[in-house]
């Protein structure tokens, strides 16, 4: 499990993309720790956050002040050739990440990049990132976020020492997108239980957009069954995972704020029988998540090690996600990863 070493590096950094996640969250007073990327730079000691940048001039330049940066652009690459940033964060629009990698990992200063999910709405775009980053030496970490979490780290622990038993079911429930959150739930499905292999996608809600919410079935390399159920994100926002295995079973709810624990005991109903009981709740522990990938890229840069998110974990998450929406054209028909 990583503990987030500190660094004796001095690294400068540049953020692309001033809404929420890559500041805006940072005002919310209902959240708690550092869920931003400009608020993890800052929190970094081994890093200098040096500019920021934005289409829109107006939250540029806010995000400067917010963060008492005397730089701000609206241009991408005039920041690159100016400020000539170690690290660069990309939280823009799912549409525009492609470009924008290709851009940041081909500028002669880069050494690493922290980027939103999904890495590319293409397996294609997402392949050439991750060979371009590796032929260049660039370090990509992408913020699956819940990886970073250490309560998620400590439940993966858990589970490959066997306090569930053998799993046996998973399931879950998701809004927004089978690239844009599904993703989340691929990724933390593969970190938590293992390789997904065959997929099979539904699209039941028929959202009119390129990224409709599906329902997924998945089956894992090492044998047990998935479905996620997809939900109309206008009505409320859902993200959770159940885990069931022969010896107990944890859902992970609140968006991954809490796990919920059952464990294998007798009926106090009837005589003779087993079934799961109430085992308490835990802390999820998402506070702080983005200041862990912060350090963990950080980490990287200093010791050579792979980021806890790599840009293949990234790609293997997107590849899910588009077997989903492939097959669902297909009528639900399977498909092989």
């Amino acid at each position: 499990m990583s503990n987030y070493p500190g660094s004796s590096v001095s690294l400068r950094a540049a953020l692309i993309g001033c809404g929420m996640i890559g500041s805006e969250f940072a005002d919310d007073p209902r959240i708690k720790g550092i869920y931003t990327h400009a608020g993890a730079w800052r929190a970094c000691p081994d890093v200098d956050l040096a500019a920021v940048c934005d289409t829109d001039p107006e939250r540029a330049r806010r995000c400067a002040e917010r963060w008492n940066i005397t730089r701000w652009y609206v241009d991408p690459a005039a920041m690159l050739q100016d400020v000539r940033p170690d690290i660069v964060s990309i939280c823009t629009p799912d549409t525009t990440h492609s470009a924008l990698l290709e851009l940041v990992i081909n500028s002669p200063t880069t050494r690493a990049v922290l980027i939103e999910k999904p890495l590319a709405l293409s397996l294609e775009e997402a392949r050439l990132a991750v060979n371009q980053a590796g032929q260049r030496g660039v370090r990509l970490g992408v913020n699956y976020s819940r990886r970073y979490s250490l309560g998620h780290q400590a439940l993966r622990e858990r589970i490959r020492q066997g306090e569930l038993g053998e799993l046996q079911s998973i399931g879950g429930h998701y809004g927004k997108g089978t690239l844009h959150n599904g993703t989340h739930w691929f990724d933390l499905a593969r970190f938590l239980v293992g390789e997904i292999s065959q997929v099979r996608g539904f699209d039941r809600l028929h959202e009119a957009c390129p990224d409709p919410t599906l329902d997924v079935w998945m089956e894992f390399s090492s044998g047990p069954l998935a479905y996620l159920h997809g939900l109309d994100a206008a009505a409320y926002s859902l993200f959770e995972m159940d885990i069931l295995g022969s010896r107990g079973r944890v859902r992970i709810v609140d968006s991954g704020h809490g796990f919920e624990t059952s464990m294998v005991g007798d009926s106090p109903y009837y005589t003779g029988y087993r079934t799961l009981l109430p085992h308490g709740r835990e802390d999820g522990r998402l506070e702080d998540t983005l200041l862990h990938a912060a350090q963990d890229l950080v980490a990287s840069l200093e010791t050579g090690s792979t980021p806890l998110c790599s840009g293949e974990d990234a790609l293997a998450a997107l590849a899910v996600g588009l077997a989903a929406l492939a097959s669902a054209k297909l009528g639900g028909e399977p498909r092989r990863l």
